[in-house]
């Protein structure tokens, strides 16, 4: 019987290219929670925008955010994964060596970024809408780093060549996924959306079967992987599909459906 419910955001709920939510999207999340059922959202993204995006049921959801780096509900820390120091510093250096990037650093309080383009800052700042800090100089950051990310300029000339030298230099520590358009993101070996949501499950305790999941990219294949009750989009790469152990075309009907068969 399934009891907990969780989706990606960006390119699963948020069609890609977009910044809305799916139409009908938060009518099938009322109902779900009015019926008993425990939702959160699995995202890339930051604790306080995604808690933003979700402000009417920010107190009756919860989040899993940066990859599952963190997990919160109602205000009060389940889960957190820092990026030791040292290794996050490393790492925002060899980023921010490439001309092709700019670097996103997510702490557990904000998000750092040194841009290289008005338009980059514009996208965090004012279209994502994250709580977002500048810094000159990575020492100046006094935060818990708990996710690296970097956006990708020309993704397809340069995307393929930045992966393999992170993922040659880094990959005995962390794994180098496709989180959405034109970012590359760093997920810790041995973490993720999955690892996250077996913390949130075992602390409620709740089984792997009680959990149904949707995602889109691979930075969702951790969670896809954790229960049977999995779902891709249609448009996930097959790379991703293969993970899940069915597809959908939309997650509101997908659960819309799931409602009226219970």
């Amino acid at each position: 019987m399934i009891k907990l419910i969780a989706s990606d955001l960006d390119g699963t709920l948020i069609p890609e290219g977009t910044q809305e939510i799916e139409p009908g999207f938060f009518e099938v999340l009322s109902e779900l929670l009015d019926q008993g059922y425990q939702f959160y959202v699995a995202t890339g993204r930051q604790y306080a925008n995604v808690r933003r995006l979700f402000s009417d049921y920010a107190d009756r959801i919860g989040f899993v955010c940066e990859n599952g780096a963190l997990a919160m509900e109602r205000e009060r820390q389940q889960y957190i994964l820092e990026v030791p120091r040292e290794k996050a510093i490393a790492i925002a250096e060899d980023i921010m060596s490439f001309p092709e990037t700019d670097i996103c650093l997510s702490g557990a309080k904000a998000c750092y970024i040194q841009p290289r383009t008005e338009w980059y800052e514009n996208q965090l700042v004012r279209v994502l809408k994250n709580k977002t800090e500048m810094f000159q100089n990575l020492s100046e950051i006094d935060d818990q780093i708990v996710k690296i990310a970097m956006y990708i300029y020309d993704f397809p000339k340069h995307a393929d060549r930045i992966r393999s030298f992170f993922d040659k230099k880094y990959g005995d520590f962390a794994d180098f996924v496709w989180g959405g358009n034109d970012w590359l993101d760093m997920i810790q070996k041995n973490s993720g959306k999955g690892l996250a949501l077996s913390a949130v499950l075992k602390e409620k305790g709740l089984k792997p079967e009680e959990l149904m999941v949707f995602g889109d990219n691979q930075n969702d294949i951790s969670m896809l992987e954790l229960t049977p009750n999995s779902y891709a989009v249609d448009h996930a790469k097959p790379d991703v599909k293969v993970h899940a152990a069915r597809t959908c075309k939309s997650v509101t009907e997908t659960l819309r459906q799931f409602i009226t068969s219970q």
